[in-house]
């Protein structure tokens, strides 16, 4: 099966934790529903004794993720975030839903404690690097466009409300909500099955999950993480409570060669280049905005800087994998890992 590369923001977040889950072998199976929607498989799991309110639910959420897919693309036009980047390209406001509102302060928040590592203001230096696109090849910007950029300094932090009119203080700023989307489409897609009476369901958006409850029999779910170095195989486990989520950012899957230096997708706010640290860095969190951001930052981060910036964002639980298969997590993720 194609997965459409255009089809979810800048995709900064590839299926790099696979879907690789698993629960006990029990008489009750799950009803499944797998769809293409933001560049990326989207697979539903739920536990229900009423198959009939199972897909009902299901279909709800499935016509939910293709209009937030819609309204968040970074650089399709049509949705809010298009609308928001073309008032401020041309410096004028734009009055945004509040629910748009909560979700940028948000993002800023998380912005601030990442010390600008994750920074959702960046999409124009982005784009100069052909990753709002489907084929990404190069060549890498010329050095002067990066320098101009980063003299400029966009960031999220640019934007202000008036009620809930949006305006921003530089022009420059191009919104791409790659780094925590898909957080947010999995913790409103949660909610969704919750208020349908659904008890015990995972959601996975490219890999990126967040559970409610439990299989049956089982007291938690045990998710798989990627090996970096070979994709088709699993590192190592761990195992995911109710109501926790689990996002993984990586280097390896998304990237361009040229002249025989890699460039990967994940930009560095700070340099305009992109990252090349870490090959991955899953993060658990009760709030998969939270996760989705704080994996991206971690990355950024690298080995030198990931344990401060996770101190920053109060991220308890971090599982870091170098281009050599070195790791590094935090002493409390170390109870939740069993390596492969």
């Amino acid at each position: 099966m194609r997965i459409d590369r255009r089809s979810f923001l800048r995709l900064s977040l590839l299926p790099v934790l696979p879907a690789s889950l698993t629960a006990c072998s029990t008489s009750q199976e799950p009803i499944e529903a797998t769809q293409i929607v933001f560049g990326t498989i989207v697979n539903l799991q739920i536990y229900s004794d009423d198959k009939r309110i199972a897909q009902e639910a299901i279909a709800r959420v499935e016509t939910y993720f293709q209009q937030f897919h819609h309204e968040w693309h970074a650089w399709e036009k049509g949705g809010i975030l298009s609308k928001i980047n073309t008032a401020i390209a041309e410096q004028t406001p734009v009055e945004v839903p509040e629910s748009v509102k909560r979700f940028i302060l948000k993002s800023q928040q998380l912005t601030r404690e990442s010390n600008g590592l994750f920074d959702p203001g960046i999409g124009k230096i982005i784009a100069m690097w052909g990753f709002h696109g489907e084929n990404w090849q190069g060549p890498p910007p010329p050095e002067k466009d990066i320098h101009a950029w980063l003299q400029n300094h966009p960031s999220l932090l640019d934007i202000y409300f008036e009620g809930n009119r949006l305006l921003c203080r530089n022009r420059e700023v191009q919104l791409d909500f790659g780094g925590n989307a898909k957080g947010l489409a999995i913790d409103l897609a949660l909610q969704q099955l919750q208020q349908a009476g659904i008890q015990n369901a995972l959601v996975s958006i490219g890999g990126d999950m967040k559970a409610i409850g439990h299989p049956p029999q089982r007291e938690q779910w045990k998710i798989g993480i990627q090996n970096p170095q070979n994709p088709q195989s699993a590192l190592a486990s761990l195992t995911l409570n109710d109501g926790e989520s689990v996002v993984t950012s990586g280097t390896y899957q998304r990237y361009f060669t040229w002249k025989g230096k890699r460039y990967a997708h994940i930009i560095d706010p700070k340099t305009g280049y992109p990252t090349d640290s870490f090959a991955s860095v899953t993060v658990i969190h009760p709030d998969a905005i939270t996760a989705d951001s704080a994996a991206t930052a971690l990355l950024v981060a690298g080995p030198d800087q990931w344990q401060e910036i996770a101190a920053g964002m109060k991220i308890q639980y971090a599982f870091c994998i170098d281009h050599n298969g070195g790791i590094q997590q935090t002493k409390a993720m170390e109870k939740r890992v069993k390596l492969l």
